[in-house]
C-alpha cells in the first residue's frame, strides 16, 4: 500500500511496476522515490537508512547534486571499494540532471550492481529523465529495484486513508469520527499530520477516540482554518468572528482562511442548486460522504444568488490578503462577517 492507503496499493507506475509503500519499502540496488510529496519520500529514506545501518553500522552515506554531477562522477560512487563498505548514495532532483548523470545511471542500472551499493533516486514531477524512470520501473518488475510512490495527497479522503493506514501499519485502531477530528485538526500538511498520528499512538495505549484527538490537538480544531468556514456559512457570524481572531492570533495566516472559505463557498454553490446525483458531485468536488452530507445540510439555507456573491466577496478578501490591502486581517474579518450575514437571506 502507498501513501495514500488501501486505494492506491498495486498501483503501476509508469504502466511498468506496482509501486512499494514507503511503510515497507526494503533496500535494493536502486530505489526510485517518484512523485512530489516530500514527506512520503523522506519517509522512505529513512527507512532504507535505518534497515542498511542496522545491518552495517559505518555505512556510508552521500548525496549527490545531479545537477552538476560530472561524468564518472557516480561511476567512482558506485564502484566496489577495496573494503567492501556498504554505501548509500542519494541523488536528489532528477528534474534537473545533467546530462552525465543521466548517462551515468543509465549505466549503473544495466550493469550487474554491486550489492553493497544502495542509490536512491528522488524525482518529484516533470518529463525530464523520462529514459531513466521507465527503466528502473522495468527493474522494479524484475527484483533489482523499487519504486515508492510519493504521489500528493491532498484531499480529505486521501488524508483519512493516511490516518487509518497509519494505524493499521503500527497494529492500532482510530475510530472513524477520530481519524475525521484528526484530518480536520492537524491535515494543513502531510508531515503535520504523520506527526499528530505518531503522537497519539505514543502516549496513548488501546483505541484511539474522538476524545482522545480533542484532547490532545482541540484547540487546533477550534482554531483552524475549516472551523471559521463552517462558521462563517451556517451564518453563526460572532463564533466566526472569534474563530478567526483566535486562529490568526495563533499564526495562522489570513491567507489560510480565504483559502478555506473559498472551498466551502465552491462546495456551497455546487450544491446549492444541485439535482443530479450526488456520487457524482462528490466525485468533481473530491469530498468523502460525510463531508458532502454536511456541506448539502448547510447549503439548505442558501440561494444561488447569495452563494454567488459569497464567493465574490471571498475572491475580495483573497486578493487582498494576497497583497493588494495593507490591512489583510481586516479585509478577511471583513468577507467573514459578509458570508455570515447572506448565510439564509
Amino acid at each position: 500500500m502507498a501513501a495514500r492507503g488501501t486505494r492506491r496499493t498495486g498501483r503501476q507506475v509508469a504502466g511498468q511496476a506496482e509501486a512499494t509503500s514507503f511503510r515497507t519499502v526494503e533496500p535494493k540496488s536502486i530505489v526510485l522515490l517518484r512523485g512530489p510529496e516530500d514527506y512520503v519520500a523522506a519517509r522512505a529514506l529513512d527507512r532504507i537508512k535505518s534497515a542498511l545501518k542496522a545491518d552495517h553500522p559505518d555505512l556510508e552515506y552521500t548525496r549527490l547534486d545531479v545537477a552538476e554531477a560530472s561524468t564518472g562522477e557516480l561511476t567512482t560512487l558506485t564502484s566496489p571499494s577495496l573494503f567492501g563498505e556498504p554505501r548509500l548514495i542519494l541523488a536528489e532532483d532528477l528534474a534537473q540532471m545533467s546530462e552525465a548523470f543521466l548517462d551515468d545511471a543509465m549505466a549503473f542500472l544495466e550493469e550487474a550492481a554491486d550489492e553493497e551499493v544502495t542509490l536512491v533516486l528522488r524525482h518529484s514531477g516533470g518529463t525530464r529523465g523520462k529514459k531513466l524512470l521507465d527503466a528502473v520501473s522495468r527493474a522494479a518488475g524484475s527484483g533489482r529495484a523499487a519504486v515508492v510512490d510519493c504521489s500528493a495527497v491532498k484531499g480529505d479522503a486521501d488524508k483519512l486513508d493516511f490516518v487509518r493506514a497509519e494505524f493499521r501499519a503500527a497494529s492500532r485502531t482510530i475510530h472513524p469520527d477520530a481519524a475525521r477530528a484528526l484530518v480536520a485538526a492537524a491535515g494543513s500538511t502531510l508531515s503535520d499530520l504523520g506527526g499528530a498520528c505518531r503522537q497519539l499512538m505514543r502516549d496513548l495505549p488501546g483505541e484511539i477516540t474522538a476524545e482522545h484527538v480533542d484532547r490532545y490537538f482541540g484547540g487546533r480544531v477550534e482554531a483552524s482554518a475549516f472551523k471559521v468556514a463552517d462558521a462563517a456559512f451556517e451564518g453563526r457570524r460572532d463564533a466566526a468572528t472569534r474563530l478567526y481572531r483566535h486562529a490568526v492570533a495563533t499564526g495562522v495566516a489570513p491567507v489560510a482562511i480565504t483559502a478555506a472559505l473559498a472551498r466551502k463557498g465552491r462546495q456551497i454553490a455546487a450544491l446549492v442548486d444541485h439535482r443530479g446525483r450526488t456520487d457524482q458531485l462528490a466525485s468533481a468536488l473530491s469530498l468523502p460522504p460525510w463531508q458532502l452530507k454536511q456541506a448539502a445540510e448547510t447549503a439548505r439555507r442558501w440561494t444561488p444568488l447569495a452563494a454567488a456573491e459569497a464567493v465574490e466577496a471571498i475572491a475580495q478578501a483573497d486578493a487582498e490578503a494576497k497583497g493588494v490591502s495593507r490591512t489583510p486581517e481586516y479585509a478577511v474579518e471583513r468577507a467573514i462577517a459578509a458570508v455570515a450575514t447572506a448565510a439564509g437571506r
